[in-house]
């Protein structure tokens, strides 16, 4: 497992409860969950298959994809590409919405022109927290890398095994961020999308799929090597199996994660209580582009048994396993603190009226439990919760919000607030939970 591991020596003093000892160290995951890859789903020009058959089949698997529009064809009046309101549909359900040109021409490269005109198209129709960050380029032919990485977090062109290169990339990603590799699918590309998820996981690194519409379905424009629709639900449906092993995450927050994990370090604060550790997660790497505020996963060595960790107030999700105590945080978002929770008083249960989600916020699960939700608008923003693939109930776009999850009861079980794009708020028994963020609400099942 490879992983970044920073010395935290200096918080060790007075951190000792009795009997309860802890390494020295903290350690940032190389992929999130510490698994031992990342694969991302791309999908290029924005057909109407990209709702009817790819919105469903990641969403059952609780999934998240990249989907690359090209702004023009979305104007309407296309037979077979998706309108504006398709585009806000993908983003309204968590994936990320990338730019694929205004006009994407026939040959060549797309006008350089069109690098910043794309993006503002976009980010003026749909609504996301981090904006536009991802560009893949039309015929795979770069315009410009600089003016690309002054606009985007990556730039996508297709198979690097072309040119000479490696389809996987590496724990540290490409050497040129304006030049990330997609192996393309269907039958002018890759089938296998098991066998190359199997090679980034056993070389530690990350591997992107391209895709252009399905065999079955309404393609439009997006004809170029259809993909086996059932082919790409059985690799995700592999991937959640392996989970453990397998990160799947759209290719602009993979590559925020890089650049973050790269970037970051591990602080001790000083003045930490008895059966505390205290520390801030930190880098500068923030730009016009990005506050670059994914979170990232950590992990402490610690021989306590059950653990309460904050960051800036705000309770995180947590486990405890082979002597680590394990959990995600955002980078500059305030001081972290694992606490010994056997040393502190037992935390009781809140029962209050939980709020009530009308129906068309509560969304039927499918036969392995995950749940996918529509967002809710508020202050500009779409709001999300949804139970993962792992069992988590997770949320999406609530920095700064407060966030409650209550159980069947009534049951107050996790109050905590917003700090980057994603969080783990809870996980728990088998069951129907209420989770509260601001004042909107969802009825989501863990099952």
């Amino acid at each position: 497992m490879n992983y970044k591991k920073i010395s935290i020596a200096s918080v060790a003093v007075g951190m000792f409860a009795a009997g309860a000892a802890f390494a020295q160290n903290a350690e940032i995951a190389t992929w999130s969950g510490f698994r031992k890859a990342a694969v991302s789903f791309t999908f290029d020009d924005g057909p109407q298959s990209d709702v009817d058959i790819a919105l469903p089949m990641f969403d059952k698997y609780g999934y998240k994809a990249t989907f690359n529009i090209v702004t023009n064809w979305a104007n309407g009046g296309n037979s077979g590409m998706l309108n504006w309101d398709g585009v806000k549909k993908l983003a309204s359900s968590g994936h990320e919405i990338a730019s694929h040109s205004d006009s994407h021409p026939q040959n060549g490269a797309m006008p350089s022109s069109e690098i910043a005109s794309s993006k503002g198209t976009l980010n003026q129709k749909v609504q996301q927290k981090y904006g536009v960050i991802t560009l893949a380029y039309p015929n795979c032919n770069t315009p410009g890398d600089a003016q690309v990485l002054k606009n985007y977090v990556v730039g996508r062109i297709c198979n690097a095994s072309w040119s000479g290169g490696s389809d996987i990339m590496g724990k540290d990603g490409p050497n040129n961020w304006a030049a990330v590799a997609a192996m393309m699918t269907g039958n002018q590309g890759t089938s296998d999308f098991k066998g190359n998820m199997d090679k980034a996981v056993n070389q530690g690194g990350w591997v992107a799929f391209l895709t252009h519409g399905f065999t079955t379905g309404s393609n439009g424009f997006a004809n170029y090597s259809p993909t086996d629709a059932k082919g790409m639900e059985s690799s995700l449906q592999y991937a959640q199996q392996k989970d453990k092993d397998i990160w799947v995450a759209p290719m602009g927050f993979v590559a925020m994660y890089i650049k973050e994990r790269k970037a970051s370090k591990i602080e001790p604060q000083d003045g930490g209580a008895a059966n505390t550790m205290s520390f801030e997660l930190k880098h500068n790497i923030a730009d016009n582009i990005s506050k670059y505020d994914y979170p990232l996963s950590i992990r402490v060595k610690s021989d306590w048994k059950k653990v309460e960790v904050t960051q800036d107030g705000a309770k995180l999700e947590s486990k405890v396993d082979g002597g680590y105590v394990y959990f995600d945080a955002v980078p500059n978002a305030g001081t972290i603190i694992v606490k010994n929770a056997n040393a502190a008083a037992p935390e009781s249960s809140s029962s209050a009226e939980p709020p009530q989600s009308s129906s068309s916020e509560v969304a039927s699960s499918s036969s392995n439990g995950t749940i996918a939700l529509p967002t809710q608008s508020l202050d500009g923003r779409h709001l999300a919760a949804y139970v993962d693939a792992s069992g988590y109930i997770t949320v999406q776009n609530a920095q700064g919000l407060n966030i409650t999850v209550f159980n069947s009861l009534g049951n107050v079980v996790r109050t905590t607030k917003g700090l980057g794009l994603e969080q783990k708020v809870y996980t728990g028994a088998k069951g129907v939970y209420v989770v509260k963020i601001g004042n909107r609400a969802w009825s989501l099942k863990i099952k």
